[in-house]
């Protein structure tokens, strides 16, 4: 049966830490980490122990991932509304083919130009949030 290691005691702990969490990272998320590890001058297990700690023991301990269920949380409600414009643009579009009354096409192309531009803009926040993350 193999030795099991003992655990280490650091000069300035008082009890033995016995717990582990192993976090999982993406390539581009292991090297933000190693980075402000090394400036940091720390390993980066140390590092994540620290930052985790701090966070944990901040008077708001949600505070460090508030910032992010936010953007997300607003994300998904502007996804939400895009989808209501567009089931209220194909109703539009139903109603006009039944009753041939179109409006002017600079005013259909300006209405779609925006409905286009709000996608557009949705779709660079979700790229920025998820690629920051």
């Amino acid at each position: 049966m193999p030795q099991k290691s003992a655990p280490r005691r650091r000069l300035r702990d008082q009890q033995l830490r016995e717990h582990r969490i192993s976090p999982r990272y993406n390539d581009t998320e292991l090297a933000l980490v190693k980075n402000a590890a090394a400036l940091s001058r720390m390993n980066p297990g140390g590092y994540v122990a620290e930052c985790s700690l701090a966070a944990a023991r901040a008077d708001d301990p949600t505070a460090a991932v508030a910032d992010y269920r936010a953007m997300v949380k607003a994300l998904m409600a502007a996804n939400g509304q895009l989808g209501k414009v567009g089931s209220n643009l194909n109703q539009l579009a139903r109603h006009l083919n039944q009753d041939g009354a179109w409006p002017h096409h600079d005013t259909v192309q300006r209405l779609l130009d925006h409905v286009e531009a709000s996608i557009a803009e949705l779709d660079t926040a979700v790229t920025q949030v998820t690629e920051a993350r």
